[in-house]
């Protein structure tokens, strides 16, 4: 199972770097993170392109909304996951998540934790 991970940020390269190695980690699936960089100019765009991750830029704070909605046109798999960028996964967080996905007959939830 792959998922799509939306994460904007907004000149927080030390947390956003935390999160990332934690999915990275932690994830039992290989899945696609996606960033939305505002600003930058504390070495965010420079890690994201280094690192080779997915992202869309602005030059200025747009705000989380359009941040999130600029990253997720770059979406690629079936499944969509928010995070902000200082958060940290579990080891196998992903593995529950399916857990709970496959019990839904079809694609129409929601889930929040």
């Amino acid at each position: 199972m792959k998922l799509s991970i939306i994460i904007p940020s907004y000149n927080n390269l030390e947390y956003l770097k935390f999160t990332i190695n934690s999915i990275l980690k932690n994830s039992k699936y290989k899945h696609e993170i996606i960033l939305h960089i505002n600003d930058g100019l504390d070495g965010t765009l420079d890690y994201a392109k280094q690192e080779k991750l997915k992202f869309t830029h602005s030059k200025e704070n747009l705000g989380l909304c359009k941040s999130v909605n600029l990253a997720s046109k770059e979406i690629t798999t079936s499944y969509i996951l928010y995070s902000h960028d200082d958060m940290f996964f579990c080891q196998n967080w992903d593995e529950h998540l399916k857990n709970e996905i496959i019990k839904y007959k079809d694609n129409l939830f929601y889930l929040t934790g």
